[in-house]
């Protein structure tokens, strides 16, 4: 799922995004019966688990769309199966399917399950289907994964919305297009969101004090 179709689901009400979600896939008309019993073997077993099985035959009209061989569509869809999987454990209690899609993409290009969990600790009632997305953009960017999570997360604890993020994302990469280090450019747009949002709370006299010297 791209970071744009991410971005306009999370504007989207959650009325029209559910409508949108819910209409059943189907596997292209021009797959042979082989590809059709392999494709239905992996939906069958994501369906038993609860995971989104459109996902699965999404990806394999996308490989009959491209014309790849029906094992290289059933592997594709296997792995992906996989990783929808890794995804949903990681981002548990309750992911929406937006999250997992996202979350599997995550893991697609090289970010490591834990940080899903992690992110998910740091946002634990709100969507993190478009922060997942701004963090596959960067990663896919050139940038490390653990240094892209944390700036994410750190923007979220602060309060940036959707838009920021999603704007850092477009932002980062038109720099990284232009010849800027991907780092450079995350760290000069980080502090561009930074700047606009409300300073963080001060530790309060009656938290935690420091003990009294004898």
């Amino acid at each position: 799922m791209t970071l744009r179709r991410l971005f306009l689901i999370s504007l989207a009400s959650s009325t029209a995004a559910t409508g949108v979600r819910g209409q059943v896939a189907r596997l292209d008309a021009s797959a042979d019966l082989g590809l059709r019993r392999a494709v239905e073997r992996e939906v069958v077993a994501a369906r038993a688990i609860g995971l989104p099985e459109g996902l699965l035959i999404a990806k394999a009209n996308e490989g009959i769309a491209k014309r790849a061989t029906p094992k290289r569509i059933t592997d594709a869809v296997a792995a992906l199966g996989k990783r929808l999987q890794v995804a949903r454990d990681q981002l548990a209690p309750n992911p929406s399917e937006d999250e997992i899609a996202a979350g599997a993409d995550a893991l697609y290009v090289g970010v490591p399950a834990p940080i899903l969990k992690r992110m998910r600790a740091a946002w634990p009632h709100r969507s993190l289907a478009l922060p997942l997305g701004v963090l596959t953009e960067l990663v896919a960017k050139g940038l490390p994964a653990d240094r892209a999570a944390q700036t994410v997360t750190d923007l979220m604890k602060r309060g940036a919305t959707n838009v920021q993020l999603y704007a850092l994302a477009q932002s980062v990469q038109g720099d990284v297009a232009a010849g800027w280090a991907p780092e450079a450019a995350l760290d000069l747009r980080a502090r561009g969101v930074m700047s606009l949002l409300p300073p963080a709370p001060a530790a309060s006299a009656f938290t935690n004090p420091s003990p009294r010297r004898p």
